[in-house]
């Protein structure tokens, strides 16, 4: 290549590169400009957890900065109207104006239960209920001391903790269990006798007649059978001989 041409284009490529290099320059200059010109847009967002929410929101506004209550929360940690959640959180950069939501405290979701026993189980429905807590499982069985639909005993016991929103299981009386008998045999025995023995165990006889040589008097049939289990006040079945 001529020796004059070879310094020529030396020189423009020397040139071209000053010029990229330039432009790249600038590039980056407007790019650092652009960035500092949004972070000049931006505030820290203050941590304000476990803060009074007045407090709270005063100081967020101070920075510029829109505090938004969204929801509440138990806690066992933070009391009552205090923050527990922020979102964005403390420590990272935002927007002026832009809305800081916050989640206040309600406070301890701890209890004691309540003391529900010996009485009705809607007095105890009521009581849970105030406390902040329902009926879980709910079993009844029959009792002589306790009247029925009252409280015989309750899970967890009085004073125990327990959690606003939780279950208490109840067991709840059905009153005194009626007695009941195992019926007898009373086909063959005399229809006078039976109708006393009835009589005694509180039953109720329902009698029909049927014509039966040499049966006059006597029980041909009943209703239930011998074996039966059967409550006072029940009906019983007779067919009798005439």
């Amino acid at each position: 290549m001529n020796p004059r041409l070879r310094a020529w284009l030396a020189i423009a490529l020397k040139g071209a590169g000053v010029l990229l290099g330039m432009a790249g320059l600038a590039v980056l200059a407007g790019y650092v400009a652009m960035q500092f010109a949004l972070e000049t847009d931006k505030v820290q967002v203050p941590n304000v957890i476990g803060m009074e929410l007045k407090d709270a929101a005063a100081l967020l506004r101070e920075v510029g900065l829109q505090p938004r209550m969204v929801t509440d929360e138990y806690s066992r940690t933070i009391p009552r109207g205090g923050v527990i959640i922020q979102s964005p959180p403390g420590g990272t950069r935002a927007r002026k104006n832009k809305e800081v939501l916050l989640t206040v405290s309600r406070g301890t979701d701890e209890i004691l239960a309540p003391s529900v026993t010996g009485g009705p189980l809607t007095r105890a429905q009521r009581t849970l209920a105030e406390h902040g807590m329902t009926v879980g499982l709910l079993a009844r069985v029959h009792s002589g001391t306790f009247a029925a639909d009252e409280v015989i005993a309750q899970d967890p016991l009085p004073g125990f903790p327990a959690r606003r929103g939780s279950a208490m299981n109840l067991l709840v009386s059905q009153g005194r269990e009626e007695p009941y008998y195992v019926m007898p045999s009373l086909v063959g025995s005399r229809a006078s006798d039976v109708l006393a023995l009835l009589k005694r165990l509180n039953l109720e006889p329902r009698v029909s007649y049927e014509s039966q040589f040499g049966w006059e008097g006597f029980v041909l049939t009943q209703e239930p059978p011998p074996g039966t289990r059967i409550r006072a006040k029940e009906q019983v079945a007779l067919t009798v001989g005439n």
